[in-house]
């Protein structure tokens, strides 16, 4: 259970108290992320959360606020999403004040000094490398890209290296400044603490966060596709990744949890139809997963596997078999009650931690502004129907919504657009 306040300056907090934890987490979100850049400051969100540790007015020194940190015995750090930003610390239970604290110095007081700025921008584009030189990260850009193009949704988070090498301090100040307000967010507290002191506490620290309006929003998202769409990036690797699938659904779109469960049932666990197919029957890839994803505005079905570059097309193949055949199919009752309590088990040991149990909260405010108790969710997962399996599943596996993303040594491009076809 949680308990969620909304301060007169718009301010959100959502307290969770968890019973048989030594540990609290603190999750200070901003509503905002590389959704809501323009062009010329693709990169800045995920930029600017790496000089909130650079220094404070009261710490002001990059080394004060990680050597306090560090004493705390505490895991701490940060990320950036398309829609938000997210600033935690972890630690054990008598350290809430000292958390909160530094959060609040971090968010409302960091000098973002000029000399660090320059510093950062080449660990920002080592960054960017290091993940176009991992695989399994690198084709998710692609996958990104494919679906969305040129709009700040097919744009990667970390921006691109000739704007990040241009950006001055005042891009910093005033980006903080017109979106890191009241009204744009949400503090999330979980684990072992006592509520009512902590809400007071809470409104104590974030009372003087500015209150205008953000100025930046969210474009409205461009999605045409008509046909089958493919993208082949040629690199060198070890194995061809893919990733395979279908545009969804949003975070509050009356159908999302059907749309989850049949990606649980498509490729979520070893039980899974396509873990089942394409690893264990025909043996062709070690990871293989499906997921059904969704953002405020936007949605997707996707496979991944990593195979051998000479089993690309079989996989391919393997894959889209196995959504054709969910669409024509009624999915078994058994099958579908064991997806369900696949679904509620992983969930409950997921939120046995107190930073789980934030993330979880603070993802589902920032996307839908109505977060939901477990015994909402496990309600609506209940509620989903064989009939509502195979509506979901005709509504979004259609050619044409199909996409396939490729990376790797494929220099022959045409050979795969014979597969895509349902």
């Amino acid at each position: 259970m949680f308990k969620k306040t909304v301060l007169p300056n718009g301010l959100r907090i959502i307290t969770a108290p968890m019973q048989g934890t030594n540990t609290i987490t603190v999750l200070v979100l901003c509503g905002t992320g590389s959704d809501y850049e323009s062009n010329d400051i693709r990169g800045m969100s995920h930029f600017l959360e790496h000089m909130f540790f650079k220094g404070t007015t009261k710490r002001p020194k990059q080394e004060m606020i990680t050597e306090e940190l560090t004493s705390m015995g505490s895991l701490h750090n940060a990320f950036t999403g398309h829609e938000m930003t997210g600033y935690y610390i972890k630690a054990g239970k008598t350290y809430l004040e000292q958390s909160l604290e530094i959060l609040s110095d971090m968010y409302q007081n960091s000098v973002f000094p000029a000399e660090e700025i320059e510093r950062e921008k080449q660990v920002i584009i080592e960054e960017m490398h290091d993940d176009h030189d991992t695989p399994t990260t690198y084709i998710w850009w692609i996958w990104e890209e494919l679906l969305y193009g040129d709009q700040p949704a097919g744009w990667h988070i970390m921006g691109k290296e000739n704007i990040i090498r241009g950006f001055k301090r005042d891009d910093f100040v005033n980006y903080f400044y017109h979106q890191y307000v009241s009204s744009n967010t949400a503090i999330v507290v979980a684990g072992n603490f006592d509520e009512a002191k902590t809400t007071e506490l809470i409104k104590s620290l974030f009372g003087n966060l500015r209150s205008e309006l953000p100025i930046r929003m969210k474009p409205f998202v461009k999605e045409v596709q008509t046909a089958p769409i493919s993208s082949i990036v040629v690199k060198k690797t070890d194995q061809t990744h893919i990733t395979l699938g279908f545009r969804g659904l949003p975070a509050n779109h009356p159908d999302r949890y059907a749309a989850d469960i049949l990606g649980f049932i498509l490729g979520g666990g070893m039980s899974s139809r396509m873990f089942q197919r394409i690893r264990e029957k025909m043996g062709l890839a070690y990871t293989v997963h499906t997921q059904h994803e969704s953002s405020s505005n936007r949605g997707s079905l996707v496979t991944y596997a990593g195979v051998d570059h000479t089993n690309t097309e079989r996989a391919i193949s393997a894959m889209l078999e196995e959504y054709r055949r969910i669409t024509a199919d009624r999915v078994p009752d058994a099958e579908l009650k064991r997806v369900k309590d696949y679904v509620k088990g992983t969930t409950l040991i997921f939120l046995e931690a107190s930073n789980a149990v934030a993330d979880f909260i603070a993802n589902e405010e920032i996307l839908t502004g109505k977060p939901l108790t477990i015994d909402e969710i496990f309600a609506k997962i209940e509620s989903v129907t064989p009939k509502d399996i195979i509506l979901i599943a005709q509504k979004l596996i259609r050619n044409d919504t199909l996409n396939l993303a490729i990376l790797g040594p494929h220099e022959d491009k045409e050979k795969f657009e014979p597969l895509l076809k349902l």
